[in-house]
């Protein structure tokens, strides 16, 4: 990453449906730096790995995103760090579409 990740940055993940605009159920968001084997700060192009357990709410519509990301702040004033999503069954999401949103 490009910038140092320290005590109060965040991990998120969310289940979006890309139609409706919303999370689907609530996402998760933790304190990255309380993550086991996460040892804060961790500076900027500093190679580390974490895992999260989250588990998919039941209902899932057949179209949909999962979304990834690390920022610092409180909404409304978040500060992206990384982000990442994937689409499931579709190949293309809407020409708006922004993970920050859902998290």
């Amino acid at each position: 990453m490009k910038k140092d990740i320290v005590t109060g940055d965040f991990l998120g993940i969310a289940f979006i449906d890309i139609n409706a605009k919303q999370p689907i159920g609530d996402p998760l968001v933790v304190d990255i730096c309380s993550l086991s084997g996460v040892t804060c700060p961790i500076k900027a192009g500093t190679a580390f790995s974490t895992t999260q357990k989250y588990t998919a709410p039941k209902e899932l519509p057949t179209t949909y995103a999962i979304g990834i990301g690390i920022g610092h702040g409180q909404p409304p004033n978040v500060e992206p760090i990384a982000c990442a999503y994937t689409l499931v069954g579709i190949d293309s999401g809407p020409a708006d579409f922004e993970v920050w949103d859902f998290l």
